[in-house]
Parts: C-alpha cells; sequence; structure tokens
C-alpha cells in the first residue's frame, strides 16, 4: 500500500465524485429524478426533508469512491503490462457493471426503468473509472 500514489487516488476520488455530482445533476438529473420519483414532483417540504440526510449519501459516496479508486490502483499496480485505461475497462466490465445490474434488478426498480437505470449509472462508472485508469496510470 505504501507504493501508492495517494495523490492520484485523492485526485482520482474527488474527480470521481465531483463527476457524479454533474452525470446525476445537470445532464441526467431530470431522468434521474423521473427514474425515482416518476412524473411527481418533489413538494418544497419533501425535498427538505431529503436533503436533511442527503450529507449521510454523499459521505458514503464519497467513501465508496475512494475504496474503488484504491481498488483501481493496486490492479494496475500489480499488472504493469495492461494500460491503466484497459484495467480500468476490464474492471468496469467483470466486476462494476455485474454488480450495478444485479442491484438494480434485485433493487425494487420499477421494470420500466431499469435498463436506463442501468445505462445512466453504468456509463457514468464506465466513464469515471476509464478517466481514474489513465490519471493513475500516467502518474504511476
Amino acid at each position: 500500500m505504501s507504493e501508492l500514489n495517494w495523490m492520484a487516488i485523492g485526485v482520482c476520488t474527488l474527480l470521481m465524485f465531483m463527476g457524479g455530482a454533474v452525470w446525476h445533476g445537470p445532464i441526467f438529473g431530470k431522468l434521474w429524478m423521473k427514474i425515482h420519483h416518476g412524473d411527481k414532483a418533489l413538494s418544497d417540504s419533501e425535498m427538505k426533508k431529503a436533503m436533511e440526510w442527503m450529507w449521510k449519501l454523499m459521505l458514503t459516496e464519497f467513501i465508496m469512491s475512494l475504496l474503488m479508486i484504491i481498488g483501481l490502483a493496486c490492479v494496475i499496480m500489480v499488472m504493469p503490462e495492461y494500460s491503466g485505461i484497459r484495467t480500468a475497462f476490464m474492471v468496469w466490465l467483470a466486476f462494476v457493471l455485474p454488480t450495478l445490474t444485479s442491484s438494480v434488478i434485485w433493487g425494487g426498480d420499477k421494470r420500466e426503468w431499469m435498463c436506463k437505470k442501468i445505462a445512466v449509472t453504468g456509463s457514468y462508472r464506465l466513464i469515471a473509472l476509464l478517466i481514474a485508469g489513465y490519471i493513475l496510470d500516467m502518474w504511476r
């Protein structure tokens, strides 16, 4: 673990976290809200209540992003013959996408939204991991 580039890991974690806010906000925020709340807009009181515990979700997401980047950095380090982008893609394909898909399928999402939720979240994770793979590879 001491051989890992913790500065690169920190940068990648921040980029992944901030990228998720942009991806699920300005880019796909309306679709994301529709997936989770249908056509019903949240009232001001519902939005206020949701915001009260949002910091816990954000903190959890930040920690999970950090763990994902640390794991990717470890895999890149032990497989130097592969590029960081290739390694990131394989991690996404073998672990992230199947786990995400299973979570959506068995997580109580409405069937009509499953494919879109997998597409939105899966594509975000793919792009984030590819960028992180590139940065971690270049910053070895």
